[in-house]
C-alpha cells in the first residue's frame, strides 16, 4: 500500500488545497432563489394527524340499506292492501259499534232514572269480554240505598256475536235545581278474537232536571231596623215520591247581619243545619232571630242553599238542590234601643243556673228633632226566672203581676225630653232558678223592651214614636263527673296485696258516671292521664263504651257521645282497671292511680261548651264496702 493510500481524505484534500496544480478546475455557478417564511418564536407542540376517513364506502352502504327498507315496506303495504281488499271483513271497527240510549229528555230531581242502553255490534267479527262502564254526574245516588253515592258503574256484558245485540238498564237517583244539566258518560270496551289490546267507544246522555225535589222558602220581613233583632223564618220542604236522605241546609248571611237565636240551633259553623231525611211530604222550619247593623236605606241579603251533604265534609253540600235569597232594606231607627246581657250585646246568653244576669238598656234620640213623654217598659217571661230576684235601679218601678218594669219621665227626667242625638241608660237585675228540680227541659227566659215617646214636628203636631227589641237568656244544663274507685266490688276481679306493696302490682277498678239535668248534651269526652308506675291493664266495661288508651302518652279518652236531659237517674257510666306497681321510695304513703279527669260537651239548646271534672283517685278506695283505714298505705 501506498503512503498516500495511508492518509485521510482530509488530508488528501487539504494537499489538494495547496497543491501548486488545478486539480480540481472551476465549479459551475448556480442561481440562488430566496424563500420567505416565518420563523416561530417559541417551541410549538407536535400536532396529531387527523386521519380522515373515507365516507364513500358508508355511504354507498346507507343507499343500500334505504333501499331495502322501501322495498321491504312497499312489500308489506301491499300484502295489507290485499288482505283488506280480499279479507278486510273480519276488522272490528268501532265506527260499527252503536250505542243506542232511550229514556226521558228530563227528569224530576229525586225521582228514579231509567235508562235502557243497547250495543249493537255491526262487524263481522265477535266483541269479546265487553264491559258497560257508567259514569254519573255529581250527587246521583243508588235508587236502591239513596245513601250510597253512585260515580262510576261496570256492567258486565259478555260477548256480543257478529251482528248481535246486548241490552242493559241503567237507573240512578239524579239531584239538582230546576232546569240544571246533567250529563251521563257511557263507555263500552271489549276485545277481539286473538287479540288482548281493549277497544273502546264513547257516548255521552244529557238530560235535565225537570223539577226540585224540594221547596225553600224564607218568610222575613222586607225593612228592618238597623240595631234591632228581626225574625226570619226558613222552610224546607219535600217534594217528591221519595225520600230525599242527608239534606243540608246552608245559609250565607249579609255583611253586619248577627245570628242572635235559633231554633233548631245550628249543627255547623253557626250558619248549617242539618236537615237529614226528607220523606215524602214533610217539612222542616228554621226559626231565627237576627240583628243587622248599616245605614239607613242600605240593601242586605241572605242566601239559602239546601242540597245533599258532603260524604268526604259533613259541613259542606256536594250536590246543590235548590237555593233561594231574601233581600230587605235597613231602616234608621226615630228611637233605637241596645239591650246588654252582661255587658254582651247581641246573641243569646248562656248561663248557669242561679247565676246573676244584668241587663242594661240604652237608648238613642235619632231624628233631628226632640221626642217627648218618653218611656221604657221591660218585660220579663219564662219559666225559668225567679221573680223574688228582679233587682231595678233606683228610678225604675217592678210590677210583679205581669213582670214588668217601667221607666217614665215622671220618674226619670231623661226620658221627659230626649233632645236631638241625646242618649241613656236604665238597667236592672235577676236571678235564674238554682235549683235543677225546678227547672224545666230547655229553659230560658226572655227580655222584650219597648220605648215609647211623642215627636215634635215642625210644624208644632205631636206624633207617636216606638221602638222595640229583644233579648233571650238560656240555662245551660248541669253536666257532672264523678270518679271513684273500688278493689272489692265492680265489673272485674282484682288480684294482688292489700294494702299494696312496694314492687308488687296491685289491681283497681275506675268508674266514670256522668250525670246531665236540663238540656240534651251531644260529643261529651272526658279525658285523663295514668301516673308512672300505673298500668292499663285493657279490661273495659261495657266493651263498646268508647273507652280507648294510648300506650304511648298514658292518656285515657272515653267518647261519651250524646247524654239525654234528665239522666240523673240513668246515668251513662263505664269501668276499667288499672294495676299500680309502687316503687320503695313510695312505701308510707297513699300513691295516685290516676290523674283528674276532665269532660267536655256541647250543650244542644245553648250552643255552649259544658266543662266540669272529678278529682285525681288514689289508693284510699273509701267507696269499696269492704275498705278499712289502713288499706291506702304502701308497705314493705
Amino acid at each position: 500500500m501506498f503512503e498516500s493510500d495511508k492518509k485521510s481524505a482530509l488530508d488528501r484534500l487539504k494537499k489538494g488545497l495547496y497543491s501548486r496544480t488545478d486539480r480540481f478546475g472551476e465549479s459551475p455557478r448556480h442561481e440562488i432563489h430566496s424563500t420567505d417564511g416565518e420563523v416561530p418564536s417559541s417551541w410549538e407542540e407536535k400536532k396529531e394527524e387527523v386521519v380522515t376517513p373515507d365516507l364513500h364506502p358508508q355511504v354507498r352502504v346507507w343507499y343500500k340499506r334505504v333501499l331495502v327498507g322501501s322495498a321491504i315496506f312497499f312489500v308489506i303495504a301491499f300484502l295489507v292492501a290485499a288482505y283488506a281488499l280480499i279479507g278486510g271483513k273480519t276488522f272490528v271497527s268501532v265506527d260499527n259499534i252503536d250505542i243506542r240510549i232511550e229514556g226521558p229528555a228530563s227528569v224530576a230531581g229525586g225521582e228514579t232514572l231509567t235508562l235502557s242502553t243497547t250495543i249493537d255490534n255491526k262487524n263481522a267479527t265477535d266483541m269479546q269480554l265487553t264491559d258497560l262502564i257508567v259514569e254519573f254526574p255529581d250527587g246521583a245516588k243508588d235508587p236502591i240505598n239513596q245513601s250510597k253515592d253512585l260515580t262510576r258503574e261496570r256492567i258486565s256484558v259478555g260477548d256480543i256475536a257478529s251482528g248481535a245485540v246486548a241490552q242493559k238498564t241503567v237507573r240512578a237517583v239524579l239531584y239538582g235545581e230546576s232546569g240544571a244539566e246533567r250529563k251521563i258518560k257511557f263507555t263500552v270496551e271489549y276485545r277481539t278474537p286473538g287479540s288482548n289490546a281493549i277497544f273502546f267507544k264513547e257516548k255521552y246522555y244529557t238530560l235535565s232536571i225537570s223539577s226540585s225535589p224540594i221547596t225553600l222558602s224564607i218568610d222575613a220581613l222586607d225593612s228592618v231596623t238597623a240595631g234591632t233583632d228581626s225574625p226570619m223564618k226558613i222552610t224546607v220542604t219535600s217534594n217528591t215520591t221519595s225520600v230525599v236522605k242527608d239534606v243540608l241546609l246552608s245559609l250565607e248571611y249579609p255583611f253586619g247581619w248577627t245570628l242572635s237565636s235559633a231554633d233548631p240551633m245550628p249543627t255547623f259553623s253557626g250558619s248549617v243545619w242539618r236537615i237529614g231525611d226528607l220523606s215524602p211530604g214533610s217539612k222542616r222550619t228554621i226559626t231565627l232571630r237576627g240583628m243587622a247593623q248599616g245605614q239607613d236605606g242600605e240593601e242586605r241579603t241572605i242566601h239559602a242553599h239546601v242540597g245533599i251533604q258532603s260524604a268526604s265534609d259533613e259541613k259542606e253540600i256536594s250536590t246543590a238542590i235548590i237555593s233561594s235569597s231574601h233581600t230587605f232594606l235597613l231602616e234608621k231607627p226615630f228611637l233605637s234601643l241596645d239591650v246588654s246581657l252582661n255587658g254582651i250585646r247581641s246573641g243569646d246568653l248562656p248561663v248557669e243556673p242561679g247565676r246573676l244576669v244584668r241587663v242594661d238598656v240604652i237608648w238613642t234620640n235619632n231624628m233631628p228633632e226632640k221626642i217627648t213623654n218618653g218611656r221604657i217598659e221591660a218585660k220579663l217571661s219564662g219559666t225559668a226566672l225567679d221573680r223574688n230576684s228582679v233587682s231595678t235601679d233606683g228610678n225604675g218601678y217592678y210590677d210583679s203581676r205581669t213582670n214588668t218594669i217601667i221607666w217614665d219621665g215622671g220618674r226619670l227626667s231623661d226620658l221627659k225630653e230626649i233632645p236631638p242625638g241625646a242618649t241613656g241608660r236604665v238597667g236592672f237585675s235577676f236571678y235564674p232558678l238554682r235549683s235543677s228540680s225546678e227547672i224545666q227541659s230547655n229553659a230560658s227566659i226572655n227580655v222584650s223592651i219597648l220605648a215609647i215617646g211623642d215627636r215634635i214636628g215642625v210644624s208644632g203636631g205631636s206624633q207617636s214614636v216606638q221602638s222595640t227589641a229583644s233579648r233571650t237568656i238560656k240555662l245551660v244544663s248541669n253536666l257532672s263527673l264523678a270518679s271513684r274507685a273500688l278493689r272489692t266490688q265492680g265489673a272485674f276481679s282484682n288480684t294482688g296485696p292489700v294494702p299494696p306493696r312496694a314492687d308488687e302490682e296491685t289491681t283497681y277498678t275506675v268508674i266514670w258516671t256522668l250525670t246531665n239535668t236540663s238540656n240534651n248534651i251531644r260529643n261529651a269526652e272526658v279525658v285523663a292521664n295514668l301516673p308512672q308506675g300505673v298500668r292499663w291493664t285493657g279490661l273495659v266495661s261495657p266493651t263498646d263504651a268508647g273507652l280507648s288508651y294510648n300506650d304511648s302518652t298514658g292518656e285515657i279518652v272515653w267518647n261519651a257521645g250524646n247524654i239525654v236531659a234528665g239522666s240523673q237517674s240513668q246515668p251513662k257510666e263505664v269501668s276499667f282497671q288499672v294495676g299500680i306497681t309502687p316503687n320503695v321510695s313510695q312505701i308510707g304513703s297513699v300513691p295516685q292511680i290516676i290523674g283528674q279527669a276532665l269532660v267536655t260537651a256541647t250543650d244542644d239548646f245553648t250552643g255552649a261548651t259544658l266543662t266540669n271534672n272529678s278529682s285525681a283517685l288514689t289508693t284510699r278506695t273509701m267507696t269499696d264496702i269492704f275498705w278499712k283505714s289502713g288499706d291506702e298505705v304502701v308497705q314493705q
